[in-house]
């Protein structure tokens, strides 16, 4: 295995962390909208960089300044579509942006990158970003950043711009208008931002919600590396030229993209038709049952045979498209779906940080580990993780399809997930405010 690329392959993921802790400050400060144009300037000067660059030093540097930007805007991007969308199209949603339209941009880079220079490349990559930072000029304000600010008329306007004006939605902004004037009544208010995010965080850390949901995200962090999508996605080339001997890097470019994308697209399916619960361990208990027939295939028949050849890349590919389609799509939503408004500022930097250095892990001490253990070996050692991290999942994770932001944030604080269609009361402002006859979940 080459080197350069799980150094070049890892670098992005390192320096995400540094725009998780830019973008926790901006996006609390300037709200949702302006963070994302002020995150996107950044990706569209790399891209102009890149185009007039004359030596190495300077590719690196823009690359560091793509890793730095580009962290923020992808988990500015998960934070925007749970607060913009329903949630009833919630994951839905997230895997169309996240996962579909990511995974085809992605393939149409690697497709451009072997078929045209790479200035033309970066040259193309200025369209997309140039609209990244125009487009939300058009948007509306978050209206779940809007009532965290106290803010509620604009919440309300913003809320309804977004959303179909009905019985459900009106219950909806109800709830985010009474927990946030709930959560604001218990936390001192300070004349600076950052004081205010240390106060929230102090209120938060002395109760058992969030201890809760910090174990959780941690778990399903844990569970995204080791399933291997930022592993495989950035060295499946690599790993199939390692395991095959086909040197054929057209070939397997359309290989690997074209099952990640039909993975993506299945899930856009299959989030919509089933419950969380029930998508994440079905289709994760039979990716990871795929993963160990692909380890022990690889074990007995290590060589570079033609007869088994086809057998791993099969398994290699249903495993893609069963991730994809599955576990992917419900761990990339259960990140924005568990993480309250209040704290989201210092989940976004702590937990985006961890995450971070461990996918650099991942993919930086890959050729050391597969030079010790082989695939087989580092094929096995995830499988066994994932299959811890699913048994927490089972008796730990609550069903948080068609549920709203608050709703989940109160299954946390009292292990009560509050149906919207619950009575509400009012509250002197004509706002609703929680019921108290919420029903256990």
């Amino acid at each position: 295995m080459s080197k350069f690329a799980p150094v070049s392959a890892s670098s992005a993921n390192i320096t995400c962390f540094c725009g998780f802790a830019i973008v926790a400050i901006l996006t609390e400060i300037l709200g949702r909208r302006k963070s994302l144009i002020i995150l996107n300037i950044p990706v569209l000067a790399s891209w102009i960089v890149v185009f007039f660059a004359k030596d190495m030093v300077t590719l690196l540097l823009s690359r560091i300044v793509l890793g730095v930007s580009y962290g923020g805007v992808l988990m500015l991007t998960y934070i925007c579509v749970g607060e913009y969308s329903s949630p009833n199209i919630r994951s839905l949603c997230l895997n169309l942006i996240a996962s579909v339209g990511s995974l085809i941009g992605t393939g149409l880079g690697h497709m451009l990158s072997l078929l045209v220079h790479w200035r033309t490349v970066a040259l193309i990559g200025v369209v997309p970003s140039s609209l990244a930072v125009a487009v939300p000029y058009f948007w509306v304000e978050s209206p779940a950043w809007l009532a965290s600010k106290g803010r509620f008329e604009e919440c309300t306007r913003a809320f309804h711009a977004l959303h179909v004006t009905n019985d459900v939605t009106k219950e909806e902004l109800s709830l985010l208008i009474a927990t946030e004037r709930n959560n604001q009544r218990k936390i001192r208010k300070h004349r600076f931002e950052l004081m205010l995010i240390i106060s929230k965080i102090s209120f938060a850390i002395k109760h058992k919600y969030f201890w809760r949901i910090s174990i959780l995200n941690t778990v399903v962090n844990i569970y995204r590396v080791a399933g291997g999508r930022v592993l495989f996605s950035t060295l499946a080339i690599t790993i199939l030229k390692d395991i095959t001997g086909d040197a054929d890097i057209l070939k397997e470019t359309l290989f690997v993209d074209i099952f990640f994308i039909l993975g993506a697209l299945m899930s856009c399916a299959l989030v919509k038709r089933f419950k969380t619960r029930k998508l994440l361990f079905t289709s994760g208990i039979a990716a990871n049952i795929l993963l160990v027939i692909l380890t022990l295939v690889i074990y007995l028949h290590p060589g570079k045979d033609d007869k088994f050849n086809w057998i791993k890349v099969t398994l290699f590919a249903v495993y893609f498209i069963t991730m994809m389609a599955g576990p992917y799509a419900v761990l990339e939503t259960l990140l924005i779906e568990i993480i309250p408004l209040s704290i989201k500022s210092f989940f976004i930097f702590f937990f985006g940080a961890v995450i971070g250095v461990f996918q650099f892990m991942a993919v930086k001490f890959v050729p050391n580990m597969v030079n010790t253990m082989g695939y087989h070996g580092i094929f096995s050692v995830n499988a066994t993780i994932v299959f811890l991290c699913l048994a927490y999942l089972w008796f730990k994770l609550p069903e948080t399809k068609g549920k709203s932001l608050e709703e989940i944030e109160n299954y946390f604080k009292d292990d009560r997930l509050t149906s919207m269609s619950s009575k509400l009361g009012t509250d002197e402002c004509g706002y609703g405010m929680l019921s108290t006859t919420a029903t256990k979940q």
